[in-house]
């Protein structure tokens, strides 16, 4: 996929945004990228993550997910894809979401968890101060599942640089 991969999401969020009142600020977040190091929800992030992505046999693609409600994206392990749904409404609620999905493909690289274990309560009270709707949402998980829920949505959060540096880690 070409650079302009995002190109319909990006009017999508930005219909979106101007339905807001918001058309100024949707505008400066997709806007065109600076020779500076991507932020978190900055196309510019967006597409360097998808381009790594793909560079290691990810195929990142839109739905519209209607089969899917109150799904955001997910990652397909069988097929090695990353479904970023249609429904976001900001550049940073689309990095969240492909920076979450990257994890879980970070998972299945390693086979597992990424985060040691004495490692795993300073995440979930990090997400618990920060994003406390991130923890709480956890519980809508079976607890076999929790941990790499916690490591997605911590892993999200994250700078854009630090994502990159983790998808190389753990999958070259």
């Amino acid at each position: 996929m070409g650079p302009g991969f995002f190109h319909s999401l990006r009017r999508t969020v930005l219909r979106h945004a101007a339905a807001l009142s918001l058309l100024p600020l949707a505008l400066a977040l997709a806007g065109t990228a600076s020779a500076q190091t991507p932020t978190a929800g900055s196309w510019q992030a967006i597409d360097s993550l998808r381009e790594q992505l793909e560079a290691r046999g990810v195929r990142v693609v839109q739905d519209d997910c209607r089969r899917l409600p109150n799904v955001l994206g997910l990652y397909h392990s069988g097929s090695d894809r990353i479904v970023i749904c249609r429904a976001h409404g900001d550049p940073a609620a689309v990095w969240d979401t492909l920076a979450h999905e990257a994890t879980h493909r970070m998972q299945a690289c390693r086979g597992g968890s990424l985060t040691r274990p004495d490692l795993q309560p300073a995440m979930a009270r990090t997400l618990a101060r920060t994003h406390p709707e991130e923890l709480a949402s956890l519980r809508a998980y079976p607890p076999e599942q929790r941990l790499a829920e916690l490591e997605a949505r911590y892993t999200a959060k994250l700078a854009p640089g630090q994502v990159l540096h983790l998808l190389q880690r753990y999958c070259g």
